[in-house]
């Protein structure tokens, strides 16, 4: 078969292939068999796994609705690129509490200690606000013209208009100084709708949180026996034991609660327990039931309601599917009694067209010959899906193996070369590795003699580490031309090959800068160090950490938008937090002397920005000694209900999305490596690693990257 669209030879599944097709190529076409066109249409995108919605198809004025739903998937990585620069925005902007001058608007930044991060100008952060909304109104107009009236029908619809309006309102209030519109207020508002639009604008993000609130009803009556075993515990506590942390009904609560997250324990009945040996059965029937049973058990239920979604999800996508598949034969089945064989070879005539794959009659004789259909036979809709996964696989199977005989044929010619028998020896592999190793230990015993204070550094070892570093800067540029002449095209085929020629160039051009400037010399070993890790490639010689790496390669697209579930639920914790606490933590705040917080000096972990509140949520997140962060905070406000807010972040982002999150990723990663065990293609050590398959990408360490959708972690998650 020959493929003459090269993007047409990556399967027939790759969304990139209908991406870069011209709607005006294909809506010539419509003027005479629209029925088989529109069908066409339908079924190349439930085969690329794309949901054309169905009131596209039922819309009054279809080559409008088809171009406007065309135009909205072209905008995709332009709304990615929007979200993902709104989600970045609070780190570079000015918290609201702070009023001072420009130069410095939060005050001492040796006293209000900040994130140190450049905050940008508020007139810049509206431009970047403005070119950012701009492409989810256009969205949102795009989206509410191919969808019509069932626009209204979701709530999501409503939530994305209010929030596009109200950073639209934002800007304009921002821009003409209405200093009557809550909205002026600096960037307090602001960071909300930042944090709120990535979830109801990117639909993979807003199924995880669907999904996540869907299973809260499965475990809140484990949660309140639980709630209430706390409860009891503390009471009991109470009236047997004395002590700082259990003088009365709510302190030994909050001790408790605390010695529940194991971040205060043994320390928390350390005093009880030297007065009293008998005290540790008390503690003991405490942690194993309450953490061990109870805890346990609530983990348990949460991950298995949430595998509970994910199979509901697995199955709603493998519907949307069946359905649009289902509406592209209804629209060929005019008499209601089957289509012919006739029609379905024009429906796969006019889907190889898009394609650009010829000798598409070869496939299609085997595939109806495998079905063993007549050219007057009917065709039922349950025989239609068969076809058309049929039509699918034979074309993605000729594909790969006219690739693979091309690659063969390309590779067999290049093997001639001496640079290539060079390269793919097993001496030369092992003398780069080695030489990689010196330089490296080269270049740390030149950091390490420049990082001498107080001490004279001798001039002799110095300047002969510094020739050497030349030595080795041209080496590696030896190697670099090697490579080139040996492996041509290939060459860019690995990342880590991109890689070694930006150092390589990097340390040639500082090399050359020193011949003026000797400070610059320096910076060789910086480079080097770095050039070094490309050593971390000796690890695919071990099969287990090779398919380890591959796996974890190929699972990040998949595990993005839970990652993501786990990030928003910290930002939104964060600007609550920097909305409450703001400014009130600086050094030498005499309401938190004597507090363990201040003497641990832990003075950073504040609220006083975006970013420092990033940080003491990754530091939440951890649980260790969690509750010194919260005492501080309560103490800088004066009041205790400072510590619900802790408290509700550890029971939501801590108890129950982090854990689901380590739950998914764990359960899909051993499942994924269980399967993986017997593919060939990452397990069996390649033929030769220099050359290895074009069509596996890109991969920093391995060169193999084959990735797969949410949806199939999804279903192996379930079926595991």
């Amino acid at each position: 078969m020959d493929i003459t669209d090269q993007r047409a030879s990556e399967a027939l599944l790759s969304i990139e292939d209908y991406k870069g097709k011209s709607i005006l190529s294909r809506s010539e076409s419509f003027v005479h068999t629209e029925t088989v066109h529109k069908a066409a249409y339908l079924v190349d995108q439930a085969l690329l796994m794309r949901w054309m919605p169905l009131e596209v198809l039922q819309h009054e004025n279809y080559p409008r609705a088809k171009l406007c739903w065309s135009l909205y998937n072209r905008l995709f990585v332009v709304r990615c690129f929007a979200l993902g620069i709104l989600t970045l925005l609070p780190f570079f902007q000015v918290p609201h509490w702070c009023t001072g001058p420009k130069e410095k608007p939060c005050g001492d930044p040796d006293r209000y200690l900040l994130s140190r991060i450049p905050y940008i100008e508020p007139s810049s952060g509206l431009f970047i606000e403005l070119v950012c909304v701009l492409p989810l109104i256009i969205s949102l107009i795009l989206q509410r013209e191919f969808k019509f009236r069932t626009f209204w029908r979701r709530g999501t619809a409503y939530a994305k208009v209010a929030l596009v309006t109200l950073l639209s309102i934002r800007i304009v209030s921002s821009i003409t100084g209405q200093k009557w519109l809550f909205f002026y207020r600096g960037n307090l508002v602001a960071m909300y709708i930042y944090a709120l639009a990535p979830i109801f604008f990117c639909s993979s993000v807003r199924g995880c949180f669907r999904m996540a609130i869907q299973v809260v009803h499965s475990f809140i009556d484990t949660a309140a026996l639980l709630g209430a075993f706390v409860l009891v515990s503390a009471w009991f506590a109470n009236l047997l034991f004395n002590g700082p942390n259990f003088q009365d009904y709510p302190t030994s609560l909050l001790s408790l609660f605390i010695m529940l997250t194991t971040a205060n324990n043994p320390n928390v009945w350390a005093g009880v327990y030297a007065a009293d040996r008998v005290s540790f059965c008390f503690f003991f029937v405490y942690m194993i039931v309450g953490f061990f049973f109870l805890m346990q058990l609530l983990f348990a239920l949460i991950y298995n309601s949430y595998k509970v979604q994910l199979a509901l999800e697995a199955h709603r996508h493998a519907a949307l599917r069946q359905k649009r598949l289902r509406a592209a034969y209804d629209v060929m089945d005019v008499t209601r009694d089957g289509i012919p064989v006739l029609t379905a070879t024009a429906l796969f005539h006019e889907i190889a067209s898009y394609r650009n794959i010829s000798d598409v009659e070869i496939i299609l004789e085997k595939v109806f010959e495998h079905l063993n259909r007549r050219p007057d036979d009917k065709i039922i809709f349950g025989d239609f899906q068969v076809l058309c996964n049929a039509f699918v696989e034979v074309v993605e199977k000729t594909a790969e193996s006219a690739e693979e005989l091309d690659d063969e044929e390309e590779v067999r010619t290049m093997r001639k070369n001496w640079a290539m028998i060079l390269v793919e020896s097993r001496f030369f592999e092992w003398f780069s590795c080695g030489v990689t190793l010196a330089s490296l230990m080269l270049a740390t015993l030149d950091r390490w003699i420049r990082g001498l204070e107080g001490k004279e550094i001798p001039e002799l070892p110095l300047s002969v580490l510094v020739t050497l570093e030349y030595v080795f800067g041209w080496y590696f540029f030896i190697e670099l031309c090697i490579k080139l002449h040996a492996l041509r095209s290939w060459y860019w085929q690995r990342l880590s090959n991109c890689f070694d020629m930006l150092l390589c160039f990097s340390i040639l051009g500082m090399e050359a800068l020193s011949l003026w400037d000797p400070h610059a010399a320096e910076w060789i070993s910086f480079l080097i160090i770095l050039r070094s890790l490309r050593i971390v490639s000796l690890l695919g010689h071990f099969t287990r950490w090779r398919l380890m790496f591959s796996l974890l390669v190929r699972m990040v697209p998949a595990t993005t938008p839970i990652l993501a579930f786990q990030y928003f639920v910290c930002s939104m914790f964060a600007i609550i937090g920097v909305h409450l606490f703001g400014g009130l933590v600086y050094v030498e705040n005499p309401v938190l002397e004597g507090t363990e917080y201040a003497d641990s000096g832990l003075w950073v972990y504040n609220y006083n920005d975006y970013a420092t509140a990033m940080v003491s949520a990754f530091n939440l997140c951890i649980v260790n000694n969690w509750y010194v962060i919260m005492d501080g905070i309560t103490a800088a406000t004066g009041t205790s209900w400072a510590r619900a807010y802790f408290i509700t972040f550890w029971a939501i982002s801590v108890c129950f999305a982090l854990n689901v999150v380590v739950a998914f990723f764990v359960g899909a990663f051993t499942i994924q490596l269980e399967k993986a065990k017997n593919d060939q293609s990452i397990v069996g050590h390649q033929t030769s690693a220099i050359l290895a398959r074009r069509k596996f990408g890109f991969s920093f360490l391995l060169g193999y990257n084959k990735h797969f959708s949410k949806y199939e972690l999804y279903e192996d998650i379930v079926k595991g």
